[in-house]
């Protein structure tokens, strides 16, 4: 009786997974229904991938990590991550982790981590960790942030040079004449 109950819910199971029900679609700029098979041979060739996603959708963050390990396998290893869940003033912490300089417990209490880093982000940390990959912590820090929404861009040209070192090049450069 137990094989059986077995064999159902593995029936069950893989029946969720049929060809008729994905879990994602992908859609080019026109609106035309890809393959992920096209969709991987066009990001091959970029020299640059952005991938949007909504932060708590955890298929977006699945695909995420997908499409990382199939570049990472393609490319030769030669590629580098960047993530605006983590703020630039940490990126110290994140680069200290994945060099073994910090334990992980060290830097899951020092570092700014949203409350689905566990299931969303971790898997692909630990990728850059175990695969020696560079991961540039790309968002504004939250201070910064809180500037340009209370005094616009213009008042990131009043920081220090030091705080301008830790914003993001392209909020810098928003700012110059």
């Amino acid at each position: 009786m137990k094989k059986y109950v077995f064999l159902l819910t593995a029936v069950l199971i893989l029946a969720g997974f049929k060809s008729d029900k994905p879990a994602y679609r992908i859609f080019d700029s026109s609106g035309k229904m890809v393959k992920y098979e096209k969709m991987l041979k066009q990001l091959k060739e970029a020299d640059v991938v952005f991938f949007g996603e909504m932060h708590d959708n955890p298929i977006c963050h699945w695909l995420e990590l997908e499409v990382t390990k199939d570049l990472y396998r393609e490319e030769s290893g030669k590629v580098v991550l960047g993530a605006e869940m983590f703020e630039r003033d940490n990126q110290l912490i994140l680069s200290e982790y994945l060099d073994g300089t910090i334990s992980k417990s060290s830097y899951e209490q020092e570092i700014r981590l949203w409350p689905n880093y566990k299931t969303d982000y971790a898997p692909l940390v630990e990728l850059a960790k175990d695969s020696s990959l560079n991961f540039i912590a790309t968002d504004i820090p939250r201070r910064y942030a809180s500037v340009v929404y209370k005094n616009g861009f213009e008042a990131l040209n009043k920081l220090s040079p030091e705080a301008k070192a830790i914003l993001p090049l392209c909020l810098f450069l928003m700012t110059q004449d």
